[in-house]
């Protein structure tokens, strides 16, 4: 019995298909692979064979058609329809239809480039609105904060542009050999297949084809979803009404009587991912539970639940504001136009509600490299702030450490508490976000017995930053700063904390780089104070004793926190315990638009 070949699939002398099939396949592949290694961490670079665990119809369904492993063996739409069309048709064989596909494929590139990136780091889909604003602010930023010589964005570029150069002559030689005359038909046959099959898909799911998880992927309706959302994300910012929101936060009417020194510091990068991989769960509960009996030792009490950050992986700004404003703020350009519409106008946040009680706002940012005056004007005005401790006020002359860069927060928080505690006489509002566990995670202060012996000059002022590759390194690297953090924390509670003092500490979002999708977008939130009636208060809102979460449900969100705060602080401390403002779980909901311009 002899096997027959497809007539025209040739073997020995089928180098045109050979090559035609590898430089598809390559180019194919390539709009999918940026995706894939930026989520090694939770992808495998196959379809995993579990897959077919709930049956084999399931199975095929994650095969062809949805599946959550991001893996790079997906279909392009576009590509596949423009290949089919030029071995197929040798009319469109003209050089304006190569030069189409040629930018067709680079744009396509780019945006599967860009649409990798934003899943990986914020977890969201892309929208172009909102990542506008972003890149906008945040690339001046980035490129004075990374540390790098003027000879590596030379080196980025010259490469960039051999990698262009490399693309279009991968187009080409697969178009080359999408036309040879030696072309196996089999394979024209096969390409006008999958056409017909990725216009059905087209036509069948149109905008699911949008989804990163489809396996057959379509760059139109990406552009299209993108667009709409784009559309949409601009019209609820313009279509802002805050009568609602004056109205929910009225709680002049709600006196405190007994007025604790508050802290509430933000804990960069502090995610639930540290209960939900085996080796940091082990690690991190350890931790916590020394720390647990040093804080006890000292007379304070602990109570923690998980709280939804409004943002992923970054994005900082976005969920301290979110928990001081008891609004949802998940886009750059929502809080760009909060900024510009509160300049002369006034949100009633936490901080100023405090400030009616008789409380001194005092916010504290260490970066190195700060803004210029009139931004720091726009953000003192915009928070309501009586003092915003910046950089040089600290007085700092040690060894700086990594993103910033910064001084170790076991000096900024100690210095920053010593300075104000000197200043003022009023009960004190102290808000921080701490920078030592930002992203790289390396290098790390060390704990000293004398914070003030870290302003020592040094020859090295600078610590290096060589981020990690190994995914291994990258984990030990995030441990190692959460242990900093927490233990530095607690050195701080015990050392400064007075008898009615209070401590918030929460996470601002999931670490970057070392936690995926699945693992939610949850950070845990610790209230400290020696006054265990205001710890017990917020058993009813999900908090458990201690350090330790019981379970990985959220029981909270991160613009619900601001009426939570206010609610236990008036029940505790206010003038009558028994009417208490509302708890509002998700903050407050815009109903009733009408327009403000984002400028």
């Amino acid at each position: 019995m002899t096997f027959n070949r497809p007539r025209g699939f040739r073997i020995d002398g089928g180098r045109p298909t050979l090559r035609f099939w590898l430089y598809f396949g390559a180019l194919n592949g390539l709009f999918f692979l940026p995706l894939y290694l930026l989520n090694t961490e939770t992808t495998t670079f196959f379809p995993p064979s579990t897959i077919f665990a709930e049956g084999v119809w399931l199975g095929l369904n994650q095969v062809f058609l949805w599946r959550e492993n991001l893996d790079p063996f997906r279909l392009s739409i576009e590509l596949t329809l423009l290949v089919a069309l030029w071995v197929n048709v040798p009319r469109l064989r003209l050089l304006a239809f190569r030069l189409f596909i040629i930018l067709v494929y680079l744009l396509a590139l780019g945006y599967y480039l860009y649409e990798a990136i934003i899943i990986s780091i914020y977890h969201t889909d892309p929208v172009f609105f909102s990542q506008y604003y972003l890149a906008l602010d945040g690339l001046p930023f980035l490129a004075q904060h990374v540390q790098t010589s003027l000879w590596l964005y030379v080196a980025v570029i010259i490469g960039a542009l051999v990698a262009l150069l490399i693309l279009v002559s991968l187009v080409n030689r697969l178009l080359d050999s999408g036309a040879a005359p030696k072309l196996a038909r089999f394979t024209r046959l096969t390409m006008g297949g999958l056409a017909a099959i990725v216009i059905f898909a087209a036509f069948r799911y149109q905008i699911y084809t949008a989804g990163a998880e489809m396996v057959v992927s379509s760059l139109t309706f990406k552009l299209q979803k993108n667009v709409a959302d784009s559309f949409q994300l601009r019209h609820d910012i313009a279509s802002f009404d805050d009568r609602t929101v004056q109205q929910a936060y009225r709680y002049a009417q709600y006196p405190l009587q007994t007025k604790p020194d508050i802290y509430l510091i933000f804990v960069e990068s502090y995610g639930s991912v540290l209960y939900k991989r085996a080796d940091y769960r082990r690690a991190y509960t350890s931790l916590l539970k020394d720390l647990e009996a040093q804080l006890k030792q000292g007379g304070w009490h602990t109570t923690t639940a998980l709280s939804e950050s409004p943002t992923w992986g970054g994005g900082s700004w976005m969920a301290y504001t979110s928990t001081l404003f008891g609004l949802r703020i998940d886009s750059h350009p929502q809080y760009l136009a909060l900024m510009n519409k509160y300049q002369l106008e006034t949100y009633p946040d936490l901080g100023r509600y405090l400030k009616s009680q008789g409380y001194y706002y005092a916010w504290v940012s260490s970066i190195s490299d700060e803004l210029d005056e009139r931004m720091w004007h726009k953000y003192i005005r915009f928070m309501g702030v009586d003092q915003w401790l910046r950089f040089h006020d600290l007085d700092f002359h040690g060894p700086m450490y990594g993103w910033g860069p910064t001084p170790p927060d076991q000096y900024t928080l100690n210095a920053a508490n010593e300075l104000l505690q000197k200043q003022t006489k009023q009960p004190l509002l102290f808000v921080t976000i701490t920078q030592n566990s930002h992203y790289p995670w390396v290098p790390q202060p060390t704990m000293v017995a004398d914070w003030h012996t870290l302003n020592q000059p040094s020859s090295t002022q600078t610590a290096p930053i060589v981020p990690a590759t190994e995914s291994a390194t990258k984990r030990q690297n995030y441990l190692a700063a959460v242990e900093y953090q927490l233990r530095m924390l607690t050195d701080f509670i015990l050392h400064n904390g007075q008898e009615d003092s209070l401590f918030i500490l929460i996470g601002d979002h999931q670490p970057p780089q070392v936690s995926g999708r699945f693992d939610g977008w949850d950070t845990p939130v610790h209230i400290i104070s020696k006054d265990q009636m205001f710890i017990d208060s917020f058993a009813r809102y999900g908090f458990v004793p201690g350090l330790q979460v019981k379970s990985l449900q959220a029981t909270l969100h991160h613009e619900g926190n601001y009426s939570l705060f206010v609610r236990a602080l008036v029940e505790r401390y206010g003038t009558d315990p028994v009417a208490l403002p509302a708890y509002l779980p998700q903050g407050v909901v815009i109903e009733q638009p009408i327009k403000t311009a984002l400028k």
